[in-house]
């Protein structure tokens, strides 16, 4: 496609042979290689909405950007049209009285952590601070609190959204309900979310958190133990097993430098003294090779996995929901994981339930409420090497965990898959989903995401 005339109406706008573009264009999975003909980095609701227009006007395939971590690449496009949220609407405010918190479209978790914590309160969100607010609530929003507060949607309460007719609207439950609710789960398919207003809690400054650390050949009664017991533990507790390859660095000692490991994630979001007390069976049953669980800052908190996932390296996932850790899915997981093709790659469980199951399936977009574990196999390899090993784990390890599936999957952790997998994501709202989408975008101008086609108009009667 040959060059395309920048717009005058779009203000900063970058285009390929710009200073600037070549950083503008890159995503966090440096997988995806893509030149849009156009990135633009609107200021506010109106610069997206011309540039929306834009897009549609001159026919240009659109993708939205605020984090970028968006695994298929669905947050830029080949000649296409970019709108960066990232570069100038950031923002964060805080009514710690009303504790209600604003959130810009292109704002990061880390942005927003920072603002909520100077009042003591949370949102609950993902666990990488350099994730996206907006990309992370449309698609439901786990993280580390989630059993105490619910999802991120579930604190969610307006939206302000730019429609593919370039008309700036705000959703909330008194205010295009419908829409609102679609919002809540169904990803980035009904506009570009230019503010987020959610309800905040009180927590703190410091919670019980961090990992044990056990080597890989205590990993299958560990999982197993700790499957147990964290059904007996109050919805305060949030834990994420997680397979990995110890990094040969410190904090991990030298005998599990490079070698795989089994990292029990958690986070107690309640007093200190029961998060300690939440921890001591697990101890007791397993004295950890690394203890790195006990009180420790919220902030903290969110950004002890960000060297873990950095911006550049290639990445590829795949996920499913499991209603039960059974024996059988613990010794298939980390059989598969002793074949683990990258020391850079790992498998997440999410101990899912506790507020995520108190709200109804159908009571927001996000279907999966009563999903017992979250499964998240994520290979990840450095640029230089041959994809094809690490793709064939990721593909096989997911095949090999099928047999445990409860069917269905989380929105965030889709690839770039079939049609079945995509409804499947949805599950019984895909219809009510297809009309909302018929309402606010007939043509599907938002189609870079987890993709929910417009439902057919019915021909009259």
């Amino acid at each position: 496609m040959g060059a395309i005339a920048k717009p005058r109406a779009l203000g900063d706008v970058l285009a390929p042979g710009d200073d600037g573009y070549e950083q503008a264009r890159r995503v966090w999975n440096g997988l995806i290689d893509k030149r849009p003909a156009l990135i633009v980095r609107p200021r506010d609701a109106s610069e997206v909405a011309t540039a929306v227009l834009c897009a549609r006007e001159r026919q240009l395939p659109l993708a939205v950007r605020c984090g970028g971590h968006s695994v298929p690449g669905y947050s830029t496009v080949a000649d296409g049209l970019v709108i960066d949220l990232s570069a100038h609407m950031g923002g964060v405010s805080v009514d710690a009285r009303s504790r209600r918190v604003r959130v810009q479209g292109g704002a990061l978790l880390g942005a927003l952590d920072r603002a909520t914590q100077q009042h003591g309160l949370v949102v609950p969100s993902g666990h990488v601070s350099h994730t996206g607010v907006a990309g992370l609530t449309l698609g439901g929003g786990t993280g580390w609190l989630m059993r105490r507060y619910g999802l991120t949607i579930d604190s969610l309460r307006a939206v302000e959204v730019v429609t593919a007719g370039g008309e700036i609207v705000r959703a909330s439950d008194e205010e295009r309900p419908d829409l609102f609710w679609a919002l809540r789960g169904g990803g980035g398919n009904f506009g570009v979310v230019t503010e987020l207003e959610f309800e905040a809690h009180p927590l703190g400054r410091e919670l019980v958190a961090g990992m044990l650390v056990y080597p890989l050949d205590r990993a299958r009664e560990l999982l197993a133990f700790a499957r147990d017991w964290s059904e007996r533990q109050s919805d305060e507790l949030t834990s994420f097993p997680v397979l990995v390859t110890a990094p040969p660095q410190p904090p991990f000692p030298p005998e599990l430098h490079g070698r795989p490991i089994l990292a029990v994630g958690v986070a107690h979001a309640g007093p200190v003294e029961a998060g300690l007390r939440a921890l001591e069976p697990l101890k007791r049953f397993a004295p950890p090779a690394l203890d790195l669980a006990g009180p420790m800052p919220y902030l903290a908190l969110q950004t002890m996995l960000d060297a873990g996932v950095p911006h550049g390296l290639h990445n590829y996932n795949r996920a499913e929901w499991l209603d039960q850790l059974s024996e059988a899915a613990i010794e298939t997981l980390v059989g598969r994981f002793e074949q683990v093709s990258s020391p850079l790659s790992q498998v997440i469980l999410g101990r899912m339930g506790g507020a995520v199951a108190r709200i109804d399936a159908d009571a927001t977009a996000f279907p999966h409420r009563q999903a017992g574990n979250l499964l998240w196999i994520v290979s990840t390899w450095s640029p230089n090497q041959d994809p094809e090993p690490h793709l064939g784990w990721a593909r096989e390890t997911h095949e090999a965990m099928k047999p445990y599936a409860a069917g269905g999957v989380y929105v965030n952790a889709l690839g770039d898959e079939p049609d079945e997998r995509v409804r499947a994501a949805y599950g019984g709202n895909w219809e009510r989903l297809a009309q909302i989408k018929r309402v606010y975008d007939p043509d599907n101008l938002f189609r870079l995401n987890a993709n929910i086609t417009p439902a057919a108009s019915r021909a009259p009667a």
